[in-house]
């Protein structure tokens, strides 16, 4: 796999149009969970039509919260740590392996404004994703735990953040709602993330990635 670069959108170097749609005629009729099998037997080409079922998607849904390179990083990132990863992903019904990926980029797109650029290095998303999945981490005393730490917030600070958290709004649009800047936002949810990490991470176990994991992606899963 090392071999295969990534090139600007979704295309590979070396793709011909006829393997291009190769590629497209094998995607209709595989579910995810045989590419996935087939991933883990080590085959690119399932890998090749995995990514070309859900980059555009995850790239929009990247595009929401950062720039459109960093968008497309992340979309690399977290595709390439799958391919990576492939023998250790285990799903336990069809389509979980999408709702999988979209929690992935969900995670990581936040990451950018929780962690510093040193930090997001070291945060393997992949393994907080699979240690929720494995242990059932949420609990309700958790949950109200959170909710009591961002009522704590500055009202306008605690507004921007429940419109990303809670109801999944981009920062364009909350700038749009709010008719303050795009920048005004993100400093905005940056600092509630600092306040928030200093708030919890003395009080929860596990370290601040998966507190980060609870507030944005296993409470809610827009």
């Amino acid at each position: 796999m090392e071999n295969i670069i990534f090139v600007s959108r979704h295309y590979l170097i070396g793709r011909s149009f006829f393997h291009i749609y190769l590629l497209n005629m094998q995607a209709k009729l595989l579910s995810d969970d045989e590419l996935l099998q087939s991933i883990k037997r080590d085959d690119v080409t399932a890998f090749e039509i995995l990514y070309d079922r859900y980059w555009k998607a995850l790239y929009m849904k990247a595009c929401q919260r950062v720039d459109k390179d960093e968008a497309k990083d992340m979309v690399q990132e977290v595709m390439l740590t799958l391919w990576n990863r492939r023998a250790k992903i285990f799903v336990k019904e069809d389509g979980e392996l999408g709702r999988y990926l979209f929690t992935a980029i969900k995670y990581r797109m936040i990451s950018h404004y929780a962690f510093s650029k040193a930090e997001i290095r070291q945060v393997a998303v992949f393994d907080i994703l699979d240690e929720v999945q494995a242990n059932g981490l949420e609990t309700k005393e958790l949950q109200a735990l959170i909710e009591k730490e961002v009522s704590k917030l500055p009202s306008r600070m605690q507004e921007i953040f429940r419109l990303s958290r809670e109801d999944d709004y981009s920062i364009a649009e909350i700038a749009r709602r709010l008719n303050i800047s795009e920048q005004t936002v993100k400093n905005q949810l940056t600092e509630a993330l600092k306040r928030l990490r200093t708030s919890l991470q003395s009080r929860i176990s596990g370290g601040w990635a998966l507190i980060l994991f609870y507030l944005f992606c296993q409470f809610n899963n827009k």
